[in-house]
């Protein structure tokens, strides 16, 4: 079963809202569109690069929604993203086409594009390194359903978060991610992050814009 499952009870709400200020873009995502990324992530993990539970999925991207919908359907997948520098060559790495050769000692290298629709590398008019995996078109083959086993949402679950719009600060490790998309998403919330160089006056319009009630600060 799908680890965004709970959020079925409200499937149209936006739970999960990306600012890119460098692209000038605005990605908001419902909790069924999230859940139905995470499913695809977690089947063409498991389909495509054979990861089993438990294994270490290398996220070697900024904060963006791309690599928040890799990261979740790792969890999915009953795996764990890393976002940090691997200490041993992971099963698989998702990055830019400008840091793949970083990764030639990993099997499988996933190129994410930086469009923001969505589309690969090569679609988005971008060579695809040698070697790599083209991370748009694949991930659209798989299905948006899964059922396979899952992280437990609840247990991301914290007693100080309730059903609130956050605005919270990008991610770069696991524990970020946890605390700052997961631990609001298992509390019935929603989250608004804000990435790039932004001015204290355009967060401040982003705030009102989004309507947020609550603000995140390190954990």
């Amino acid at each position: 079963m799908s680890m965004l499952s709970p959020l079925m009870q409200d499937p149209a709400s936006p739970r999960l809202t990306v600012y890119d200020e460098a692209l000038g873009t605005r990605m908001e995502f419902s909790g069924q569109t999230l859940e139905n990324w995470a499913n695809k992530v977690a089947n063409m993990l498991i389909e495509e690069f054979d990861v089993e539970p438990g294994s270490q999925v290398h996220i070697d991207l900024p904060a963006s929604w791309q690599s928040a919908a890799i990261a979740l359907g790792t969890y999915n997948a009953q795996s764990f993203p890393l976002f940090d520098a691997p200490l041993s060559p992971p099963t698989v790495t998702f990055t830019t086409t400008e840091r793949a050769s970083l990764w030639t000692e990993v099997p499988d290298v996933v190129v994410v594009s930086n469009d923001p629709f969505g589309r690969g590398v090569v679609e988005s008019g971008g060579e695809l390194p040698f070697g790599t995996v083209d991370f748009g078109p694949t991930v659209r083959f798989y299905g948006d359903q899964y059922y396979g086993e899952s992280a437990d949402l609840s247990d991301f679950a914290r007693a100080e978060f309730g059903p609130h719009r956050y605005l919270a600060h990008p991610w770069t490790t696991r524990e970020e991610f946890d605390y700052n998309v997961l631990a609001p998403l298992a509390a019935g919330g929603s989250v608004v992050v804000a990435t790039g160089l932004i001015p204290a006056e355009r967060l401040e319009h982003i705030t009102q814009v989004e309507k947020v009630t609550h603000f995140l600060t390190a954990d």
